[in-house]
């Protein structure tokens, strides 16, 4: 495992991650052969290190670091910047690409095969050079899904030997990095970009269509229930729901819900969001149908994740039945091809 986290480590390509970018930690520790540091916000600009004010705190002379966050405790490669910005604590870590790209692969596809795998690197390593430029200045991406899942380390052989074997690959069109995007479970059906994104424009290798290779995943098809006391008072609403509809993004059965009608007796629209983040959890997809039966929301649905481009769970089942990583990659993103990042001008950063 040392010998394979130092090849990777030897890749000249460093992203610049912004870690931690959803829990936002006030403080954490980080541990290394290089000592132990307490990080916390002192005020707008500054931090607290083991107590000594400090305009910023860098690590980058060790291997490997472990970060604590409350009950989170994660371990790392490369190196760290530490600082303040408005009072909230910024953590970035500079990681060389394959290294990042092999724990993303980890994190998101952890029960992959072979060629499973590999397709999700060269789709991984696509979406992060699209995304790169997307957020503040001083990093490239995020860890979270806003980017993509990252966790640091340990990555396992099989995914560091999937970007090895991948590497330098993207999947291209027309001579740029294709627009890709991957979920966990399509739940029966891909969607298109706009099916789901206000403003998105589809590309020729996108396509909505009937997609059961996902069956075998727990997510294919799910119920969830939500009680709605809480949801009636925060809405407004001064009687009971009696009955709901729900407003879609296309007249297409089971495409992404835009937004819900609630009768009362009288009829009132919210927008999805709205609707969701009043909940105690958020639904699995946009897929979904719903009735009101004894003062709940029940919802039936269809798959995990936004349902746009490659489909994990479909790309295992591919792999499984003796698919290629190109097969995989072809089948989900017809028209397009794989590509050296060298021959395309977008890549060039």
């Amino acid at each position: 495992m040392i010998n394979l986290l130092l090849l990777l480590l030897s890749v000249s390509k460093t992203f610049t991650i912004r870690i931690f970018a959803e829990e936002r930690p006030p403080q954490v520790v980080i541990s290394s052969t290089q000592g132990t540091y307490r990080i916390k916000v002192a005020n707008d600009s500054l931090l607290l290190v083991n107590g000594k004010r400090e305009r910023y705190f860098q690590q980058m002379e060790t291997t490997r670091y472990t970060i604590t966050a409350g009950e989170i405790k994660r371990r790392y490669a490369g190196g760290f910047t530490f600082y303040a910005s408005e009072g909230e604590l910024v953590i970035l870590n500079y990681i060389p690409e394959e290294n990042y790209l092999a724990s993303v692969v980890a994190a998101e596809m952890p029960e992959g095969g072979a060629e499973a795998r590999k397709a999700q690197a060269i789709v991984a390593r696509a979406y992060a050079y699209n995304k790169m430029g997307g957020h503040d200045v001083g990093y490239d991406l995020l860890d979270s899904q806003d980017s993509q899942v990252y966790r640091g380390l340990p990555t396992d052989s099989a995914s560091l030997q999937a970007v090895r074997e991948t590497e330098g690959l993207v999947l291209g069109y027309k001579g740029e990095i294709a627009e890709v995007y991957y979920h966990s479970t399509c739940g029966g059906m891909t969607l298109l970009p706009s099916d789901l994104w206000e403003g998105a424009k589809d590309q020729p290798y996108h396509r909505r269509r009937i997609d059961t290779l996902c069956c075998n995943s727990t997510f294919y098809v799910w119920d969830d229930t939500f009680r709605l006391d809480s949801l009636v008072f925060n809405l407004g609403l001064d009687v009971p729901i009696d009955s709901i509809h729900l407003v879609r993004r296309s007249d297409i059965a089971l495409t992404p819900v835009k937004g819900f009608i609630f009768y009362a007796p009288d009829s009132s629209f919210f927008a999805y969001n709205e609707v969701v983040n009043l909940l105690d959890h958020r639904p699995k997809t946009r897929r979904f149908e719903a009735e009101i039966a004894d003062n709940l929301l029940m919802i039936h649905g269809h798959g995990y994740g936004h349902g746009v481009g490659m489909c994990q769970f479909g790309a295992m089942a591919l792999d499984k039945a003796g698919a290629g990583y190109r097969d995989i990659l072809s089948y989900y993103f017809p028209g397009t091809e794989i590509l050296a990042l060298s021959r395309i001008s977008k890549g060039a950063r």
